[in-house]
């Protein structure tokens, strides 16, 4: 019989590529970044991102046992973000979808020191995550269903959000608590423009005991 958990975190991950730039002062960061120049960096730190390693990680380390449920592609982003997944407790990938066909989401984090982050976002694997990729076998088995930045997942908004309530409907259909953790999407992005309302009409009457 497989496990039972307490928590799935399922939704958006990525693997984060964070370059080290504490030798740089930030006064000089418009200066530095100009077409054509070769700029030396210190080491770079490989994580996961994403609220499915970041809520679901975290829920682990408090002694919750969690099922993480994201999706990546076959190649060495995503082999990364596996490794760094099992690396806690290998079951806690189990729930991954590998997709041969799309590559892996990540993002480069430009942390200049004293200013503000920039984030240069591929959406890969999230853009194609459906209702279809979240194992609700498993989901029936937990008590929390917990689901992370659709503004970031392209099939969650399209359509007005048809895969995000489906995904919703069968998993409040589990006997499952459900919760939604939202992101604030660039307001000029095709997410900005999405009708939210008529999305969230759809998928909180099954959020959280709603009626």
């Amino acid at each position: 019989m497989r496990e039972a958990y307490d928590a799935v975190a399922a939704g958006h991950i990525c693997l984060d590529v964070i370059p080290d730039l504490s030798g740089s002062p930030p006064s000089k960061f418009d200066a530095m970044f100009v077409p054509g120049r070769l700029l030396n960096v210190g080491h770079v730190t490989f994580s996961t991102g994403g609220p499915v390693s970041n809520t679901g990680l975290v829920m682990h380390k408090l002694g919750i046992s969690t099922q993480l449920m994201g999706k990546v592609g076959n190649d060495l982003f995503g082999q990364a973000v596996r490794q760094i997944v099992a690396s806690y407790v290998p079951h806690l990938a189990d729930g991954m979808v590998i997709d041969e066909t799309v590559s892996t989401s990540y993002t480069i984090i430009i942390n200049w020191p004293g200013a503000d982050r920039i984030f240069l976002h591929c959406p890969g694997a999230n853009d194609t995550f459906c209702a279809d990729d979240v194992h609700y076998d498993r989901v029936a088995q937990a008590r929390l269903f917990h689901f992370g930045y659709p503004p970031l997942m392209r099939l969650m908004f399209e359509d007005e959000g048809r895969q995000l309530a489906e995904i919703y409907r069968r998993a409040k259909a589990t006997g499952v608590t459900t919760s939604l953790d939202m992101a604030l999407p660039d307001p000029t992005s095709t997410a900005g423009h999405a009708n939210w309302v008529r999305i969230l009409q759809s998928t909180l009457p099954c959020c959280y005991g709603l009626n």
